[in-house]
């Protein structure tokens, strides 16, 4: 049989390497087609059409010509051909190198459309957040419900520029390892280490010097009395800007150009802060619950685990696409939207009960807080629609998974200081310099409350010069000297006795 091929084409690895080649192709193709026609882009199907089918195809087309000079090796030990020689006098070697040219010339086409695909479905939400599923479920289901929905994963982190993608994949391969051999973390911590500076990605969309001065903010709440009474607070937020004299003010005076802080953490998770240093014109102030500087051996381990740190952005805004909200805040939230009927009695109370206990699993969470909100109303002829059973159901499917262990204080939230100390881990903590003076812990630094009060009623009552908090229920003016997180647990622990709360923490 005349061949037109180079002789030394014809060996086992070259042939494998062609059907390696050809299968890689035909699998990247039709799977293409069949995802363009499915009505819902599937993950998985990416994940062979752009990494492991082209990954296959790459091989083949390499084992090709690794093969051919296997093979012309193979013969020159065994005298059975001379050195190779390109004669185009020969049919045989014409067609190789048209094979050779053209072969190449799709090869290097097809391998750019590749590339950039692959770069393109790896940088893709899809497979940031479904590839890996039970893995990356909560982070995912989280940034749905986010304000930066529709923000990619890697705007945030990664960012522009080839040296942090670059080393983001290498991130990514260790994580992949990780899930592959089931050593990753339940939950997954935050990290930030990790990830870029704010500056850098945050501030690409969010510059200080857009910020408005200040921010008019209503905040509405729901008791936990029969009638779930709404309260709400008007609220004008110093969110930053710059003054008359060119100074920056507002909650953003933290990360003002020309301003550094750095801190130090207690803990991990950052919610104790041991030292605190303000650069004032380039000369550090210190403050630190003794009032001297820490030791600079208690500095160095501090660095060694990631707990020193310049303070920037994700410092308050510590989850800003990936919240896990506490009962009270989710309960306020879908009563306040009207997806959980306001006019239910005791509905706000019995909810964030349902909601405060642990569950193992989703399904084992769905009946038992269908049990729990029907073992109360039902003995009290109270009428309870199916529709709020769902929304409370909902509430939970978004915030709480429990394969990964994933729940709202799992992920402190710092941004104000309601059930996390945020603010005043180190505004009114203790913290001071050698001479005595104290971070201060005016509340009106960042924000004035204009009027407050049951809903109807405070709209003719707003005072922009600013008055006092005033607790929604009567506790003697303890809010005046009390932190708000040494009540407010975003639970349902101020509802219960404690031997009540105690048999809560129990499996379904």
């Amino acid at each position: 049989m005349k061949r037109r091929l180079p002789t030394t084409y014809y060996n086992p690895v070259s042939i494998i390497g062609t059907g390696l080649a050809l299968f890689g192709a035909a699998a990247s193709m039709i799977l293409y087609v069949i995802d363009g026609l499915l009505p819902q882009s599937n993950p998985y199907l990416g994940i062979f059409i752009f990494l492991v089918f082209p990954a296959v195809l790459v091989l083949g087309l390499l084992l090709i010509p690794a093969g051919m000079l296997w093979e012309a090796r193979r013969r020159r030990r065994g005298r059975l051909a001379g050195p190779l020689v390109i004669d185009f006098g020969l049919r045989p070697h014409r067609n190789a190198v048209l094979v050779f040219i053209s072969g190449t010339s799709v090869f290097l086409l097809l391998t750019t459309v590749g590339l950039y695909g692959s770069y393109e479905y790896s940088e893709s939400v899809e497979f940031c957040g479904e590839v890996c599923h039970v893995v990356m479920e909560p982070e995912f289901v989280a940034y749905h419900n986010s304000a930066h929905a529709r923000v990619a994963c890697v705007k945030c982190h990664i960012g522009p520029g080839a040296g942090w993608y670059v080393k983001s994949k290498i991130s990514g391969a260790r994580q992949v390892i990780k899930t592959l051999s089931d050593t990753y973390p339940r939950p997954i911590p935050t990290p930030i280490e990790d990830l870029r500076p704010a500056r850098e990605v945050c501030e690409q969309c969010h510059w200080p010097e857009k910020f408005f001065a200040k921010q008019a903010e209503t905040r509405e709440y729901f008791l936990s009395d029969r009638d779930n009474t709404r309260w709400q607070i008007h609220m004008l937020m110093h969110v930053g800007g710059v003054g008359p004299k060119g100074e920056h003010t507002g909650s953003h005076w933290h990360v003002a150009e020309g301003n550094r802080m750095t801190y130090v953490a207690g803990d991990e998770t950052r919610q104790t802060i041991d030292q605190v240093t303000w650069f004032r014109d380039g000369k550090p102030v210190v403050y630190t619950r003794s009032g001297s500087p820490l030791p600079d051996s208690v500095l160095a381990e501090s660095r060694l685990h990631g707990r020193e740190r310049e303070m920037d952005c994700m410092d308050c805004h510590t989850r800003p696409a990936h919240e896990y909200r506490s009962p009270i805040r989710c309960v306020n939230q879908e009563l306040s939207a009207g997806r959980l009927d306001p006019g239910i009695p005791w509905i706000k109370r019995q909810a964030v009960v349902a909601l405060s206990r642990e569950y193992h699993t989703v399904e084992g969470a769905r009946d038992s807080i269908r049990a729990s909100l029907e073992s109360f109303y039902r003995p009290r002829n109270l009428n309870l629609p199916e529709a709020a059973v769902e929304a409370v159901v909902a509430v939970y499917e978004k915030n709480f998974f429990p394969r990964m262990k994933v729940r709202w204080d799992r992920y402190p939230d710092n941004r104000s200081h309601m059930e996390f100390p945020g603010c005043f881990r180190c505004h009114g903590s203790g913290l001071q310099t050698a001479g005595g003076q104290r971070i201060d812990a005016d509340c009106n630094m960042c924000h004035e409350i204009t009027a407050q009060g049951p809903a109807g009623t405070v709209g003719s009552m707003a005072d922009l010069s600013g008055i006092r908090f005033r607790h929604p229920i009567d506790i003697d003016e303890a809010e005046q000297a009390l932190p708000c997180t040494d009540c407010h647990y975003g639970d349902a622990s101020l509802y219960l006795p404690k031997e009540t709360r105690d048999e809560m923490q129990v499996a379904d």
